[in-house]
């Protein structure tokens, strides 16, 4: 059965290990921030809710491995979604995945996802075209 909850001190810091393997946005990690997916004390995934101050953006999101293709990210956004009080904001560059959750490709978008849509772009290239999507509560 899976429990989600903050991870404790150890929890988190194999979630900055994974962060590191996955090569997502690593900057300004907070324990707090985040929601972790546990099978008794296994770390499945995880994903964070950053606070910027003129939005909330959804990131650092994964699973581990061998746990992939079970809905452990679906579980993890939706506990994301239900936790935040406010519309949420993304970069990435799978928007078919979050558009099911109510998400939408937008073109303007508060500076901090500027700010995100460059780092991924100068730091996390990849071949795909990076995105800014938005959940509006």
């Amino acid at each position: 059965m899976l429990r989600f909850s903050t991870p404790n001190e150890t929890a988190f810091l194999q979630i900055k290990q994974h962060i590191q393997e996955f090569e997502l946005d690593d900057r300004h990690l907070q324990q707090h921030e985040f929601i972790a997916a546990f099978r008794e004390e296994e770390v499945l995934g995880f994903g964070r809710l950053r606070q910027h101050s003129d939005c909330t953006e959804l990131c650092s999101l994964g699973v581990i491995t061998q746990h992939r293709k079970q809905g452990i990210g679906k579980s993890i956004v939706e506990a994301l979604i239900k936790q935040s009080k406010q519309s949420i904001h993304l970069v990435c560059i799978i928007p078919e995945y979050f558009i099911p959750f109510g998400f939408k490709i937008i073109e303007k978008f508060p500076l901090a996802m500027q700010d995100k849509l460059d780092y991924c772009t100068q730091e996390l290239i990849v071949p795909e075209t990076y995105v800014v999507m938005c959940f509006k509560k």
